[in-house]
């Protein structure tokens, strides 16, 4: 019934092409249908990309097509286009992308319960709106403007929606959205958030303004099967906005009209492993395919995306001022520890500052990226600390569960009665993390609602949208957390932001350190003065000199940005070189740089033979983090000033190293985060 008489399938397998399987008889199969094909003598979901008139395999060597998925339409052939350029960026299969990123249900070999669960996939869920009690403010003139950029706006135009902290940017959002609509009521919408317990404050503010509309999450903190549901209902044109975290990078959406990313300078978008895509940059490329308008907000861009306005390529929509008239920016100090006495690591400037705050009955957030008790626990008497038997890190002292806790691989221990060393039962605790934090608050604010928000207290389902719902409603004094209270929230009481540490930031050696860093301090910053409380932001650093803080006391985005590029022009380095890193892990180190230094012979007579003049293979190093689960890693990178050369020179490049056999894993990180 086939038009054509072969298939050519992939299938989430890592290098493996395409394959070709003779069509069916039976049934009609189409170009983006699921199948069940054969793959030695396993059977597998593959994904029909073409269908061909002939093959070089012969007769006898031909495999069909076992079974083809007829209950949901095919993928569209834009959605087909868009994982083909991200395998092809990428350097991965095109099954392993476009395979992987559907989810769990979709990929997976059908049970005998099939029908059935597909059924109840499509009964979406009933979620209820709460009336909609939300005060609409009136738009500003800058908002009125973005606003109108951004519908007028009929093809690709990369928006990027500058606004200080409080500026608006969620309701241009929401008016941008409706304005979609209301033009075609069967248009889709993809809205991008970083962190999961994000998603549910905005899920129901929009589900509140847009009552008629079908609306569906997808992130990592949902079920496989409401998942499943969301995809689908999208896929199936069912609903017409989605909100998601990276995750939904790869929806289907046939009838995608706009495409929205929040908070575009989060590291979260950057996959970390398997395929190493950035769904903001992917995002970008689809909006182009599509030529439809994508607005990438924040306000604190990425030095990519600043470079991109600088040159004209990005259209800038800038809000200078906060949403409500009365909203102030904070005013910053910077108090350096090392010129007096502290109290439990606390100048006596804070202490006042905050017991003011809390007589004023006002809230209080102390910023601090770093969970747990203590970073690593000592003894003074022969200077054992504790560290991860499996990493090249030390275990982090967990004081609430009485553990030593390696944040990377994921080992844990009791805490020792003594030290392992030598015996001696006094181990200290050294540096400060959250627990720390609380415990010290609690002995000199006994009286205040202390509440610490990280990665340890967010874990059971539900609790981060509780935990921050709890600070809404006003039943929370201190706050204390990590960059999960920094981005996001609308805290209408908050007065005062008090950061401690950042100095581990500032003093690291990664190039992208001070942009992170001062990414944090203005998120966070923007956290306080919202409602029109007279705001603060207090730091404790050895580096108050620094530029940085210049530009953080001016709330000024724009002087930190172009001084920061103005430098890596002159430097050469991102954005205005391109970047991969070959990453390899072995046994041993020597194992893993052998290969990375066969690799860089590979790619030296490589690079000769297609006169990529612009390529530069550097050595291969050890990571900083040079053991993690007992594997030892190693890197080695590639820069090049043409995009297209080093794409090209990767596609080879990849290719012969797919040869190589070795017992090292290796991949390719394309644009790279940490460089």
């Amino acid at each position: 019934m086939s038009e054509k008489p072969f298939a050519r399938v992939i299938v989430d397998v890592p290098q493996l092409p395409s394959l070709t399987y003779k069509c069916p008889t039976d049934v009609e199969i189409r170009v983006g249908d699921r199948c069940i094909v054969s793959l030695g003598r396993r059977e597998v979901v593959g994904l029909v990309v073409a269908l061909e008139d002939t093959t070089d395999i012969s007769s006898d060597r031909q495999k069909s097509v076992q079974r083809v998925f007829k209950e949901v339409s095919p993928l569209d052939e834009s959605w087909l286009r868009f994982t083909k350029f991200a395998s092809d960026y990428y350097q991965h299969s095109w099954g392993e992308v476009a395979l992987s990123n559907l989810p769990n249900f979709f990929r997976s070999k059908p049970g005998p319960r099939y029908a059935v669960s597909l059924e109840r996939l499509r009964q979406l869920k009933t979620v209820s709106s709460k009336a909609n009690n939300e005060v609409v403010l009136q738009l500003n003139d800058e908002q009125r403007l973005a606003v109108e950029m951004i519908t007028k706006a009929t093809s690709f135009v990369p928006f990027v929606l500058h606004g200080v902290t409080g500026s608006g940017k969620t309701e241009v959002y929401l008016r941008v959205i409706e304005s979609v609509l209301s033009r075609n009521p069967d248009a889709q919408v993809l809205l991008l958030v970083p962190e999961i317990n994000l998603t549910p404050q905005l899920e129901a503010r929009i589900r509140s303004r847009f009552p008629g509309k079908r609306l569906v999450c997808m992130h990592s903190g949902l079920s496989n099967g409401d998942r499943a549901r969301a995809w689908l209902a999208m896929h199936e044109k069912r609903a017409q906005i989605l909100v998601g975290t990276r995750m939904a990078t790869f929806a289907s959406a046939p009838n995608l009209a706009l495409i929205i990313i929040d908070e575009e300078h989060d590291l979260s978008y950057k996959a970390g492993d398997g395929v190493r895509y950035s769904a903001r940059d992917l995002l970008i490329k689809r909006a182009q395919m599509l030529s439809i308008p994508i607005v990438l907000g924040s306000a604190t861009p990425s030095l990519e995306t600043w470079a991109n306005v600088r040159s004209g390529r990005y259209q800038l929509l800038a809000l200078h001022h906060r949403a409500i008239p009365t909203a102030t920016m904070p005013i910053l100090t910077v108090i350096d520890p090392s010129h007096e006495k502290l109290t439990h690591g606390l100048s006596q400037k804070v202490i006042q500052k905050i017991s003011e705050t809390l007589q004023r009955k006002e809230q209080v957030i102390v910023f601090l990226n770093r969970r747990g008790y203590a970073p690593v626990l000592t003894c003074p008497s022969c200077g054992w600390l504790s560290s991860c038997p499996h990493c090249s890190t030390y275990a982090v002292y967990h004081k609430s569960v009485g553990r030593l806790m390696c944040h990377h691989c994921g080992w844990s221990t009791p805490v020792y009665a003594h030290c392992p060393n030598c015996g001696n039962v006094d181990l200290v605790p050294l540096g400060t993390g959250t627990q720390k934090v609380e415990e010290i608050f609690q002995m000199l604010w006994p009286q205040a609602r202390i509440l610490r928000i990280d990665r340890d207290t967010t874990q059971k389902k539900n609790a981060a949208q509780e935990a921050f719902q709890a600070v809404h409603d006003g039943n929370v004094d201190i706050l204390i957390g990590t960059q999960m209270v920094a981005k996001g929230h609308d805290f209408k009481n908050v007065s005062l932001v008090v950061v401690l540490n950042i100095d581990s930031q500032l003093a690291s050696a990664n190039p992208k350190s001070e942009e992170r860093a001062f990414a944090n301090l203005m998120q966070v910053a923007g956290r306080a003065g919202r409602s029109g409380l007279k705001a603060e932001i207090i730091v404790q650093s050895r580096f108050g000199d620094r530029a940085i803080f210049e530009a953080l006391a001016k709330q000024d985005y724009e002087l930190f940005a172009d001084r920061v590029l103005s430098e890596r022009r002159e430097e050469g380095t991102s954005p205005y070189v391109f970047q991969a890193l070959l990453l390899a892990d072995a046994s041993t180190i020597d194992k893993a740089l052998q290969f990375l230094n066969d690799a860089a012979s590979v790619g030296e007579a490589l690079r000769k033979q297609l006169s990529a003049d612009s390529i530069i293979i550097y050595d291969p190093i050890p990571m900083a983090l040079m053991r993690v689960a007992d594997r030892e890693r190693a890197q080695l990178l590639i820069e090049s000033t043409s995009r297209v050369q080093l794409n090209a020179f990767l596609k080879q490049w990849c290719h012969v190293l797919i040869g190589i056999r070795s017992s090292v894993h290796w991949v390719v990180d394309v644009d790279p985060s940490d460089i």
